[in-house]
């Protein structure tokens, strides 16, 4: 049997596979660069995973730090800054809602991508407690005229914004309680094929999806992607 930490171990080569995959035509760091500047702040990405923002952002960046409860997901982040040749940047294993080891005001940029839907979506009785825990944490730790920045899915499989219910409640909290500004963008997948196009989104996504992909037979699977800001 798996234990929590074997779970990550796992799944971080495919996930890092599928998020390889995804937005092929640039529209994220198009995107965040009509946000925020990146160039020479120190800059903390919550939730990093396997270290796509983090990666993206790690070359402009006068400092920055990867965040992430799974070990081995940060494992892999780390790795891949290695390869990048660049020494501004450390991990730190944290639950979001809680980050004892980042200081106040320390920050310029705080990120969170595809993570902070996981402890505040409606299927936990307590999502508006985590997500107001969370928006503190990234509050705390912003410096005066910082800006905050959360990336969440607006839904794959579709080429126009169609939200899980289950997150509904948690983008309209951002923007109505939290006062975050909000965009739509597209960030299709490019698989290499088919057939990994079938598997992986089958794998993460569900088999309504995979089946949809097995019958169009194509690589190419569209996803809309929402943005939220605040400075």
């Amino acid at each position: 049997m798996l234990r929590n930490d074997d779970i990550y171990e796992y799944i971080a080569t495919p996930y890092d596979l599928l998020v390889s995959k995804e937005d092929y035509k640039g529209n994220i760091p198009a995107a965040l660069a009509e946000i925020v500047d990146f160039n020479q702040k120190d800059i903390a990405d919550l939730g990093a995973g396997t270290g796509r923002l983090t990666c993206m952002a790690a070359s402009q960046a006068k400092t920055i730090i990867a965040v992430d409860f799974a070990a081995d997901m940060l494992k892999v982040t780390a790795n891949k800054l290695d390869q990048m040749g660049l020494t501004n940047w450390r991990t730190n294993v944290s639950d979001l809602r809680h980050i004892p080891s980042l200081q106040d005001e320390s920050m310029d940029i705080v990120m969170a991508g595809w993570s902070v839907c996981y402890v505040s979506n409606s299927n936990h009785q307590d999502w508006a407690r985590n997500l107001d825990q969370v928006i503190k944490e990234m509050e705390r730790i912003l410096r005066p005229k910082g800006t905050l920045i959360l990336l969440e899915t607006l839904g794959t499989g579709h080429t126009e914004p169609a939200p899980p219910d289950y997150l509904k409640n948690y983008y309209e909290a951002l923007e109505q309680k939290y006062g975050f500004k909000h965009k739509a963008i597209r960030t299709d997948y490019a698989f290499d094929s088919a057939e990994q196009a079938e598997q992986l989104c089958r794998d993460f996504f569900g088999e309504e999806l995979g089946e949809r992909i097995r019958e169009e037979q194509s690589n190419i699977v569209p996803e809309c992607t929402g943005i939220w800001w605040r400075t």
